[in-house]
């Protein structure tokens, strides 16, 4: 009777300890046949709720990046940027670690203009996985954008060490090189992202460019020129063409490429300024004027904005 008694004693127990497990899986196999309908956001929910009491869960951390993915992917494509972003940063509360969700979080931080908040999540990726190419990647993205050119250069070229043949890493090894005036190394880049993937014009618009950084203006010319039969009304190209046509004092042709920029780019401060300079020498002092107003209102507000960067605050920080 002891014996008997001892063993109903001990069943109650190993129930009692196991009976908690169940909840947790029926919930698990509940999120997963959610998600197999593409009913994602209910999905995550339940995996979410499962990581709170149990952040070791596999199944449910898998769950949890996949359907934040897939979310976040919507969300882009349908031009909600802030919704992508409060999913992931809901997905990193509970997956701290997860580089599929911090890589997410990284690129998109970076191009909402976030660029100390994406330096934060990409130096935690580094962390978490020095050598993975992608991670590699998004670092010298992100250097790049906050202008540390250096840490940019080593992360880029750590990347084409993987992957020698990808021209977009080629492309951007060239805009390091060239913003760090070493021309030589920038016209290779570029030609090497051509040389991999020759319809592109944006290669050809940087070669341009480093000619026209060096005073090689009819070099220039027939770059831009290249990259505008790619890309009609590429802006960058068309003011290319216009300072290029100014520095050689053809200011009726620069006037032509300069006011077809202002056109395509409204935005694009250079070609406002050098317009105004173009027509100044022309004589139309008026129209100069105007241009030159509107190239000093664009440069005030990209300063501003560059004094002044973008960065997520906490519900609970100072500001």
């Amino acid at each position: 009777m002891l014996l008997a008694a001892f063993w109903v004693i001990a069943m109650v127990a190993a129930a009692g300890q196991s009976a908690p497990a169940a909840p947790q899986q029926d919930r698990l196999l509940q999120a997963q046949h959610l998600q197999a309908l593409g009913n994602n956001e209910q999905a995550r929910d339940l995996y979410e709720q499962i990581l709170h009491a149990d952040p070791s869960n596999a199944d449910a951390r898998e769950g949890m990046s996949s359907t934040t993915e897939r979310l976040g992917l919507s969300a882009r494509a349908a031009g909600k940027m802030d919704d992508a972003l409060a999913d992931l940063l809901r997905a990193q509360k509970v997956e701290p670690n997860d580089t599929r969700v911090l890589y997410d979080l990284a690129i998109l931080e970076d191009e909402m203009h976030l660029y100390r908040d994406a330096d934060k999540v990409a130096d935690q990726l580094i962390a978490v996985a020095p050598d993975d190419p992608n991670i590699l990647y998004a670092r010298a993205r992100v250097k790049f954008d906050l202008g540390q050119l250096d840490a940019a250069l080593k992360a880029m070229q750590a990347y084409l060490k993987v992957r020698p043949v990808d021209a977009s890493a080629h492309y951007g090894l060239g805009r390091i090189y060239l913003l760090q005036l070493q021309f030589e190394q920038a016209r290779a880049e570029f030609q090497q992202s051509i040389d991999i993937q020759p319809r592109q014009s944006e290669a050809y618009y940087q070669l341009g460019q480093t000619d026209l950084e060096q005073d090689e203006y009819k070099g220039a010319i027939e770059l831009f020129q290249k990259t505008l039969e790619r890309d009609p009304r590429h802006g960058g190209a068309l003011t290319g063409l216009g300072i290029a046509y100014f520095k050689l004092k053809q200011y009726d042709d620069a006037e032509q490429w300069l006011t077809k920029a202002t056109r395509a780019a409204p935005d694009y401060q250079p070609a406002h300024y050098y317009l105004g300079l173009t027509l100044a020498r022309l004589h139309k002092a008026d129209d100069s004027r105007r241009e030159l107003q509107t190239a000093a209102a664009l440069a005030d507000k990209e300063n501003k904005q560059s004094s002044s960067p973008l960065q997520i605050i906490e519900p609970n920080a100072q500001p």
